[in-house]
């Protein structure tokens, strides 16, 4: 194997075989040669020592398509992390409908109560006038087809329930819907095509009775609000456009939800039913795949893997994920000789994508998922246990070797040596990976957090190549490691 101008700079921890005591060889590697790496630095080691550097990219990986959608939260999610100190959420609101070529025909429903998410009741006041309504929805963004000549027009409707959302139940993006009435809509929102999107998009109530009889009645307190209107239901029209999302995150000014204006006398007033996430609330996602190249998948989760040809696919929000492994690569890294330990200096797994079929946009941050003895993701306090990066608890869930895409190279690369060095001191059995969307919430510089897990709230899409005929287009497991005699 050929290695050009690369520079790596390592420390090895070894367990020398006559005292039995760990010290820190570092010592610096510059590859510059056809074969073997130089040997700088080896005037460094114990005597007694003997080392053997080496690399390898020679291992095959086998990639299939499956589907995992049984665990995809579209509700608030609270789960507490191995370390009992992870609170994560879902602030979003998925509405559309979107037909892919290749992953086929997405459609979402929001279902959400209203509240005035005050604590107690309150009064309208003496003798108040019912003024006028508005609904309001913060857009942050669409997923679906990015080319402007393909845009068109939509429509999001906004119904009543007549199905209960219950408040203690965990929903899904495969949970059943909530039943909602076409008779009773209370708010049209109508998107034209190519036009630029509002921060917040208000329109007036289309049923002011609705309104009127909340002033009327005097419901003041959430649970005549419930029992007044079990919640509602954002659909749209049944037209191939977009997926929107919706922020359901509180605000005064900026809100999701209605507004209601009325006065008493000469004092005029507003109250605000909040559709927030704090409420029960959840989305669904349906996927028709028939006619595309992964209609075998099915619906069902881990009902079906699929090979199609040199593509393997992965989506967030779907579950569908791409199944990878490296027959060979466990007793690659457990057969050492007698005397012999391998130590991993440095792993890097490079996927690259297929950009023949773009649609939309690519999955910014993909994450490598363990699997377990049933072939199904493991969890960990409901957690995805995804690979760990180098330096991190091999058993956490805190800080996954997450690759983000590069828009330049058109590829992933995941840096997971400390992973394969635990499968080599057999303290992880090695099994298949899930690659999927990240399911991390990201924490800004600012202080601010991501609005909830990538694989939850997203539609983006990869296609991934290995094509094993062709060296530069197969997926690609570097390691670079050292024999300890």
């Amino acid at each position: 194997m050929t290695i050009l101008k690369a520079t790596i700079i390592f420390i090895m921890n070894l367990l020398t075989k006559k005292s039995g005591l760990l010290f820190v060889l570092a010592a610096l590697v510059i590859f510059s040669c056809k074969k073997e790496p130089s040997r700088i630095g080896y005037i460094l080691q114990p005597p007694d020592l003997q080392t053997d550097l080496r690399f390898n990219d020679t291992l095959f990986a086998q990639a299939s398509t499956v589907l995992v959608n049984d665990s995809i939260v579209t509700s608030k999610m609270v789960t507490i992390n191995i370390d009992n100190n992870s609170v994560l959420t879902n602030i979003y609101g998925l509405v559309g409908q979107s037909k892919d070529p290749v992953f086929g025909r997405i459609t979402a429903k929001t279902f959400a109560q209203l509240r005035y998410n005050n604590s107690g009741s309150f009064g309208f006041g003496n003798n108040p006038v019912f003024d006028s309504a508005v609904f309001s929805l913060r857009p942050v963004g669409y997923f679906g087809d990015t080319a402007s000549s393909n845009q068109v027009d939509q429509t999001i409707s906004i119904y009543q329930l007549v199905g209960t959302l219950d408040s203690d139940a965990v929903y899904k993006a495969t949970s059943p819907q909530i039943p909602y009435d076409l008779g009773k809509k209370l708010a049209t929102f109508n998107f034209p095509a190519n036009k630029s999107v509002p921060e917040s998009f208000t329109v007036k109530l289309s049923d002011d009775q609705f309104a009127k009889g909340i002033i009327e009645n005097g419901i003041t307190s959430d649970e005549a609000l419930l029992s007044y209107c079990k919640g509602v239901a954002l659909i749209a029209e049944d037209k191939d456009a977009v997926v929107r999302r919706f922020s359901l995150s509180p605000g005064s000014t900026i809100f999701s939800g209605i507004r209601i204006y009325y006065h008493n006398d000469q004092t005029y007033s507003s109250v605000t039913l909040n559709l927030t996430y704090n409420n029960p609330k959840f989305y669904t996602i349906e996927a028709d795949r028939s006619g595309t190249p992964i209609a075998g998948l099915g619906n069902q989760s881990y009902g079906a893997e699929i090979t199609t040809g040199n593509l393997s696919y992965a989506q967030a929000g779907t579950g569908v994920m791409t199944k990878l492994s490296f027959p060979g690569l466990e007793n690659f890294l457990t057969q050492m000789k007698d005397g012999e330990q391998i130590i991993i200096n440095k792993a890097e797994l490079v996927i690259k994508t297929d950009q023949t079929n773009l649609f939309g946009y690519m999955i910014p941050r993909l994450d490598l998922y363990q699997t377990g003895e049933n072939g199904k993701m493991v969890k960990h306090n409901n957690v995805s246990a995804a690979v760990q990066a180098n330096g991190a608890y091999v058993y956490g869930t805190e800080n996954p070797a997450t690759s983000n895409f590069d828009y330049v190279n058109k590829l992933y690369k995941f840096s997971i040596g400390s992973y394969l060095q635990a499968v080599a001191d057999k303290k992880i059995v090695l099994r298949p990976f899930l690659v999927g969307a990240s399911e991390t919430i990201l924490k800004y510089n600012d202080g601010t957090v991501e609005g909830g897990p990538l694989n939850f709230y997203s539609l983006t899409r990869s296609i991934l190549k290995n094509d094993t005929s062709i060296e530069a287009d197969r997926i690609k497991l570097n390691i670079y490691y050292t024999i300890v005699k």
